[in-house]
């Protein structure tokens, strides 16, 4: 077995946990890697454009959320910071520091402005030390901290901020009443219906429906959750999940795979069985093929799918039709990035997307639809 920089245990064909990505992409770092580009597909709808790259790039990036009003973007970090950026701006202007022993950010997330509470700009986030915490991130107060025996590796809220679920090392997933900080439920199956049986690396709660929750990791199933009855609805089979690489949109599920083949699939929810729909990531010859980290569809408008990844280090968008009949369509790659992308997400208006992983910078891209449409 080999010794991971999260501090635990794991063999030696497992796959790579984004720290271990990052280290040995940081040995691996020779010549200078072409300039990052965004290519697109002629004759498409929609086009898109790298506006500008937030950051420094002296530390990798886990996890990026745009605040409800889009005007900043928070990063989760390797060396324990979350830093929060302006976008306009283009500067940095806030950074939370955990008064303790520096851990990676796994997973941040804004609470919606929906949720009940005085407190706007409030950012949720979880570390690989087990801590769930609750930052003000105007004045950069730490206001609440809950620790876990386990490593932790996702979080999320529901649509309308009362409740938040994570989940990592342990298999389970939690669920806590935000106003009261309680834990109210644990995830963990029955006899005759399972839960995970290996770590879970991404958890999403439905807009549709507010008594499910999807979640899933290492062990190739996501698991559809029925809230109030505490267990499994139903299971995605084959996935293979190893970042923030689920998403919930209407009725479909979209998953991102650290594999070769079949990386990115949709499934239609309401199946008793469902069977995965292949969403074509076709790698050029010679090149080492996508295996992905992160895959968000944009919410606001249902229109699009971001996914990226380490091997060929890209992102790429498409036309999302919330259809299983319909294919999408790739409008965008994200290329030569000179490491994996761990993290992507959309903004709440639909109008930018963002991406970001081991170089330590945030790129802002600008979805802007063509004059011809």
């Amino acid at each position: 077995s080999t010794q991971s920089t999260w501090g635990f245990k794991m063999q030696a064909t497992a796959p790579l946990t984004m720290t271990e990505q990052a280290k040995l992409e940081a040995e691996k770092m020779e010549e200078p890697p072409a300039e990052f580009k965004v290519e697109v597909v002629e004759g498409q709808q929609y086009t898109c454009e790298n506006r500008c790259n937030l950051g420094d790039g002296k530390r990798e990036i886990f996890s990026i959320r745009f605040d409800p009003h889009d005007k900043h973007i928070a990063a989760g970090c390797g060396d324990g910071t979350i830093r929060i950026y302006h976008i306009g701006s283009q500067k940095e202007t806030y950074v939370l520091q955990n008064p303790g022993e520096p851990m990676p950010i796994t997973s941040v997330r804004w609470r919606p402005h929906e949720a009940k509470g005085v407190s706007k700009n409030v950012l949720l986030s979880v570390n690989a030390a087990g801590q769930v915490q609750h930052w003000l991130s105007t004045s950069c107060k730490l206001l609440h901290t809950i620790v876990e025996s386990t490593m932790l590796c996702c979080a999320d809220f529901t649509p309308d901020g009362s409740m938040f679920g994570i989940g990592g090392d342990d298999k389970i997933v939690r669920l806590y009443d935000e106003v009261s900080k309680k834990q109210k439920a644990k995830l963990e199956g029955t006899i005759n219906s399972p839960g995970h049986a290996n770590r879970i690396f991404s958890i999403k709660f439905s807009k549709n429906d507010p008594n499910i929750v999807a979640s899933a990791g290492w062990d190739k199933a996501v698991i559809i959750w029925d809230i109030a009855a505490q267990e499994p609805k139903t299971k995605c089979i084959g996935p293979y999940i190893c970042g923030d690489s689920i998403d919930i949109i209407g009725n479909l599920l979209i998953t991102g795979s650290w594999r070769t083949e079949n990386q990115l699939e949709m499934w239609d929810m309401r199946e008793a069985k469902p069977t995965p729909i292949n969403i074509k990531w076709d790698n050029e010859p010679g090149v080492s093929p996508v295996k992905l980290y992160a895959c968000q569809a944009c919410q606001s408008n249902g229109k699009f799918l971001l996914a990226g990844g380490s091997g060929t280090n890209e992102a790429r968008m498409y036309n999302l039709f919330q259809d299983t009949n319909v294919t999408p369509t790739l409008l965008a790659t994200m290329k030569n990035l000179s490491r994996a992308c761990y993290t992507v997400d959309f903004s709440n208006q639909g109008d930018i997307c963002a991406l970001s992983g081991g170089d330590g910078l945030i790129r802002i891209i600008d979805i802007k639809k063509q004059e011809q449409y």
